[in-house]
């Protein structure tokens, strides 16, 4: 691996003297009272802004989910799941039969409008009269004989 020079060849951390300067320089403080300070100010930040924040917060109605384990968000997510499929089905299954309804009333209605007669149970129980070959109601249908 090829590493910096300086201009006089030498690596940057060629010169002893300043290496140890700057290790002496940049080095964790040894005192174990030094870390305790910095662990006593860091708590006490923490602990007045999260009293703070505890002070602002108010119970909502989302305060309760806190209490639902993953088990029960599993449960309330299938729960949620299987009422969107019976839904969903629901409604396909009533606009299919909407939709077949349409179309048998709209093949009725064209069934209708090209009749000359409407059609009704009567009519189609009734027995065909047969009218006298010299009557002059047997011309004006010419399916009575």
């Amino acid at each position: 691996m090829n590493g910096t020079r300086n201009d006089d060849g030498r690596s940057p951390g060629a010169d002893p003297q300043v290496t140890a300067a700057l290790r002496a320089l940049y080095a964790a403080p040894q005192d174990d009272a030094y870390w305790q300070a910095t662990e006593q100010r860091m708590m006490r930040r923490i602990s007045a802004a999260v009293s703070g924040a505890v002070h602002e917060l108010r119970p909502s109605w989302w305060s309760g989910f806190t209490e639902f384990r993953s088990t029960d968000w599993r449960t309330a997510g299938l729960i949620a799941a299987t009422l969107t499929l019976i839904a969903a089905g629901a409604s396909f299954v009533r606009d299919k039969e909407a939709s077949a309804q349409a179309r048998e009333l709209a093949a009725r209605a064209a069934a209708e409008s090209a009749m000359p007669l409407p059609l009704d149970d009567a009519t189609m129980t009734r027995a065909r009269v047969h009218l006298a070959p010299d009557a002059p109601e047997r011309f004006l249908n010419p399916f009575d004989y």
